[in-house]
């Protein structure tokens, strides 16, 4: 089954060792622990999602596996885009790392279902592990990869029989929009022949970023069940949340753009005109950043054109291309400036009727 996601989660860890920075031996078991209850948000680029939530939940059994721990990921689709709603992983953490048993979902188009269940599983990540140094151990690399038989049965694909190769890159800092971890491992998987891609994971959070082919997945933000902070480098918490609903400019009557925050992801959208006098909608989506006390977003202002008339049959809109840069700074839940492609900014604060 092609996953897009390796889930992280949580737990408060050592930093790295002397001997690890200096591209010796290095334990993982940090780097992709495994805590009940814990919740993390991601946000999507190059592919069919835009954002995506994952619950964990322990004492699952899957694959005639029992004790293993469950990742439930929920998709929003992006823009104009058919996508999967939903998707559950299971894993289990050893002595020697981390090991993935399959699970049900569909492929990130949504246009294929399957379940896949594996008794000999997946090696995701290694415990310890010699990023590109060393002597390799058993099932290791001297270049520090390692490798795994992988068997089990897909309910599209049948039996499935292959080998998958992983390999640990090298450790250094990786910047999401949940933060800048300092210590991230870099691995790159290669699972069978059809699955190919990098992962990151940081110490005491988990997978932070992934790239397959043209999508990339990042951390946006996580909560930790039980009383330990979180750790140094993840989503600073919000000063405030912007306001839901309807913004304006008072002095600019008879335009306004909608704003709506779920999950640290804001989604704005407006109905303007071109100079022409042609009707276009706009769409603009990117997660929520802290800058100070200020909140702050930037993504790329979309225009779309076709669709659906209110007395039609439906039609797809398309994403006619982009005007450019656009941003919000908030500097209260209430008090915002906007600044448009072109550089033209505007003062605007919620609508009230």
């Amino acid at each position: 089954m092609k996953r897009a996601i390796a889930v992280a989660v949580a737990a408060l860890v050592p930093g790295l060792a002397l001997g690890q920075m200096m591209g010796g031996s290095m334990s993982t078991s940090g780097y992709f622990p495994l805590v009940d209850g814990a919740r993390y948000e991601y946000v999507h680029a190059g592919g069919a999602w835009a954002s995506s939530s994952v619950t964990v939940r322990g004492g699952q059994s899957w694959a005639g596996h029992a004790d293993l721990v469950a990742m439930h990921t929920t998709y929003v689709c992006a823009a104009g885009q058919s996508c999967a709603p939903d998707a559950t992983d299971f894993y289990r953490g050893l002595d020697d790392g981390v090991r993935y048993y399959g699970g049900t979902g569909a492929d990130p188009t949504g246009t294929h279902f399957s379940m896949m269940a594996l008794g000999s599983p997946e090696w995701i990540l290694r415990n310890p592990v010699q990023p590109r140094s060393g002597m390799g151990g058993p099932g290791q690399g001297g270049d520090g990869s390692w490798w795994a038989t992988v068997q089990g049965t897909d309910s599209m694909m049948g039996i499935r029989s292959h080998t998958s190769t992983y390999t640990a890159l090298d450790v250094g800092p990786v910047t999401t929009p949940a933060g800048t971890f300092a210590d991230a491992l870099h691995v790159r998987e290669q699972r069978g022949a059809g699955v190919e891609r990098e992962a990151w994971y940081a110490p005491g959070v988990g997978m932070v970023r992934m790239t397959e082919g043209a999508q990339v997945t990042m951390l946006s933000g996580y909560t930790i069940p039980g009383p330990a902070a979180q750790p140094g480098g993840g989503a600073a918490p919000m000063p405030f949340m912007p306001f839901n609903g309807l913004w304006w400019n008072p002095e600019e009557s008879g335009t306004g753009v909608n704003v709506q925050v779920q999950r640290g992801v804001m989604v704005a959208t407006m109905f303007s005109y071109l100079p022409s006098g042609e009707p276009v909608w706009y769409y603009a989506a990117g997660p929520l950043r802290r800058e100070g006390e200020q909140v702050a977003v930037t993504a790329s202002l979309d225009h779309y054109r076709g669709g659906q008339c209110v007395t039609c049959p439906y039609t797809l809109p398309a994403v006619a291309g982009s005007d450019g840069a656009f941003s919000i700074t908030f500097t209260g839940p209430s008090s915002a400036t906007m600044r448009l492609p072109g550089g033209r900014t505007t003062r605007i604060q919620p609508q009230g009727w």
